[in-house]
């Protein structure tokens, strides 16, 4: 019977993007390949494709009755409910159409994995298991959008599931297991930050996508919106044939699938392959072989073949061929286009691309590497280099990754339970809260299992990772040595950046020359944008030093406003000396009379001395004085020295 229209915008009419509908199609042939992460720019249809694939995937059947939607042709996957009512005789069973369930980036771990039933605990005393969305997920799609911007805690659970298929809940007296098999389907703005690595690898495949370029495309993208949004139901019902067809296609794929062959010499190739991209461990090789396979199951072909593997290739190795982000994107496509050609026996033109050009060897290699630098800057800078802050135990609501503190709002893990303020919002600890009420049940009486009085209610105290936003102010004035302090600025950030990123810390830089202080890159987590921001340094003109520092103040004190709970700090790289004031003032007064005031409203400053000569530390360590700063002298002005001064003075 043919379903009724739904409002999801149809997957078969979504203009371009066959790179990212293929990987789509993939996983939905086989799973088991790992999910797709989707990174590319805004208003790319990234989220359209991703739900619109729910509508064309087959039914499945599952255990009626079942809050987790068991197979029931694998018994060993059951979870406790349906093993234990199979004891009493066999199960029904149903048929169901897969789902797209939300993982939003607010969600809190309790949402996520699941919890204990309130209304069965406090009505009946009873302790039941009140799902997540994980189990919500099981045997359907799994979509984070902004992945990038995932809590670590909710990443950790996510890697747990993934990992066994199983999810297991401890908590609050309930113990429990259910099955958590997913398609994860991550989409995200490479802008915004990165995504955490041990995540990364777990996505079977990557797509890096971009608007469509030609004219006609984008015309036909304007139009059939347009038409989808005045009537959404005709809009559907002109594409059912087409949706029918793909769903048929996906259907006999699946069939088809166990029966695949994968040759000997199928799989040396994609040995090959991954060991000239020096790709880490093997989930590189066993998802490019499962990915083959699919690939020749949705074609209607027995056996996997070498062009299998060229096109799913770049899918896989996107963002695994390496380890560091400044790496040079040439030699990544280079490497690419080597593997691929010693492995298949072709020549990277010989390599056939998608339509959209996305999925080449070339495209795909480029994208992964497009954060890199030129092999002389590579050179200059390190990537074992680690940014570190104070251990604060203030209560914080940013996520970072180097030190735990205590959240003030409903995110984070669930570490210990305290007594509940009075007129403040509870993040109810249950289970805590009932052992608090346990001992003096048999003075209480009530309708309830359990009378709980309000000085019995305790809250959960969770605790999430610390963030930092870290703003260099460079003297990039005509006075001596400016180039190099603005190259060795630029290559400190970057090399902070490599680790930066993965804790959602956030760094910037503001350049002062002139008569005005400028914001070359606003604090940023993003190794791509930093690079684009940070490609031209121009310097020049007098030093307007109080600018800087004001302009460096005032960015910080957005990122508080943005979030009050960041730390901050302002690393001022100069050799103190100042000839430009504000509003006519005197530079060097004007200077030391920001450095008071940066002192009186507790920033974190550190000044980096850039000065040479037997003069050259007075004026900046006068000014660090000022400002209650960390002082530091380097020998060698370099992105190293920068990057270590950091490491060192902030922690």
């Amino acid at each position: 019977m043919r379903r009724r229209p739904s409002h999801a915008f149809p997957f078969s009419a979504i203009v371009g993007q066959e790179t990212l509908k293929t990987a789509l199609l993939l996983n939905a042939v086989d799973p088991l390949v790992g999910g797709v992460l989707v990174r590319g720019e805004k208003g790319t249809a990234k989220s359209t494709a991703v739900r619109a694939l729910a509508a064309v995937l087959p039914d499945h059947d599952v255990i009626e009755g079942c809050r987790f939607r068991c197979d029931p042709s694998d018994p060993g996957s059951w979870c406790e409910e349906c093993r234990t009512r199979r004891e009493d005789g066999p199960l029904p069973k149903t048929s169901e159409r897969p789902r797209v369930v939300d993982l939003p980036v607010s969600a809190t771990e309790d949402r996520l994995v699941g919890t204990l039933d309130l209304e069965q605990a406090l009505k009946h005393g009873v302790r039941s298991f009140d799902p997540g969305l994980l189990a919500e997920a099981n045997r359907s799609i799994l979509y984070v959008d902004e992945v990038n911007l995932l809590d670590d805690h909710l990443v950790d659970t996510l890697l747990d599931a993934a990992a066994m298929g199983v999810n297991v809940v401890q908590r609050e007296g309930v113990s429990f297991a259910h099955p958590a098999r997913f398609m994860l389907v991550g989409t995200m703005n490479p802008e915004e930050g990165e995504v955490r690595p041990q995540l990364l690898d777990r996505f079977g495949l990557c797509v890096d996508i971009t608007a469509e370029r030609e004219p006609s495309a984008r015309v036909e993208i304007v139009r059939r919106r347009r038409r989808f949004e005045a009537d959404a139901n005709e809009f559907s019902r002109e594409w059912v044939d087409a949706e029918d067809e793909l769903r048929v296609l996906l259907k006999h794929a699946r069939l088809r699938l166990p029966a695949v062959e994968l040759p000997d010499a199928v799989l040396e190739a994609v040995a090959t392959v991954c060991a000239a991209a020096g790709v880490d461990g093997h989930r590189a090789d066993l998802t490019m072989a499962r990915a083959a396979c699919a690939a020749a199951a949705l074609d209607g072909r027995g056996s996997a073949s070498l062009d299998d593997v060229r096109q799913v290739a770049p899918l896989v190795l996107a963002h695994r061929m390496r380890s560091a982000p400044f790496d040079d994107s040439e030699q990544a496509a280079r490497e690419m286009r080597s593997a691929l050609a010693s492995a298949l026996g072709s020549s990277a033109e010989e390599s056939p691309a998608p339509p959209d050009g996305e999925g080449s060897a070339d495209g795909m290699a480029a994208v992964a590497g497009r954060a890199g630098v030129s092999p002389a800057e590579s050179s200059a800078v390190p990537v074992d280099a680690r940014l570190e802050a104070p251990i604060d135990r203030a209560r914080r609501s940013i996520g970072g990754r180097r030190q735990e503190s205590v959240a003030a709002d409903a995110r984070g893990r669930y570490a210990r339970s305290e007594p509940a303020t009075a007129g403040s919002p509870v993040d109810l600890a249950l289970d805590a809260t009932i052992r608090a009420a346990a001992p003096f049940q048999r003075d209480r009486e009530g309708a309830l299992a359990i009378e709980i009085r309000e000085e019995d209610v305790q809250r959960k105290v969770r605790v999430r990772k610390v963030g930092a936003s870290i703003v260099f102010c460079v003297d990039a004035s005509g006075s001596m040595g400016a180039a190099s302090r603005m190259d060795a600025a630029r290559g400190a950030i970057l090399e902070l950046l490599v680790d930066a990123y993965r804790r959602r810390d956030r760094v910037g830089l503001v350049s002062f020359r002139g008569d005005r202080a400028e914001v070359i890159l606003a604090p940023t987590s993003s190794v791509e944008l930093a690079q684009i921001k940070l490609k031209s340094l121009p310097t020049g003109g007098a030093t307007p030093l109080a600018h800087g520092m004001l302009r460096g103040a005032e960015l910080l004190a957005a990122e508080t406003r943005r979030d009050d709970r960041i730390v901050p700090w302002l690393v001022v790289v100069t050799d103190g000396r100042a000839n430009v004031g504000l509003d006519g003032g005197l530079g060097s007064e004007d200077a030391r009379a920001i450095a008071a005031r940066l002192r009186a409203e507790h920033l974190n400053v550190l000044v980096i001395d850039s000065g040479g000569g037997p003069r050259a530390t007075s004026a900046a360590r006068d000014l660090a004085i000022a400002a209650g700063a960390h002082y530091v002298k380097l020998d060698s002005l370099a992105a190293d020295t920068v990057a270590g001064a950091v490491r060192d003075r902030i922690s």
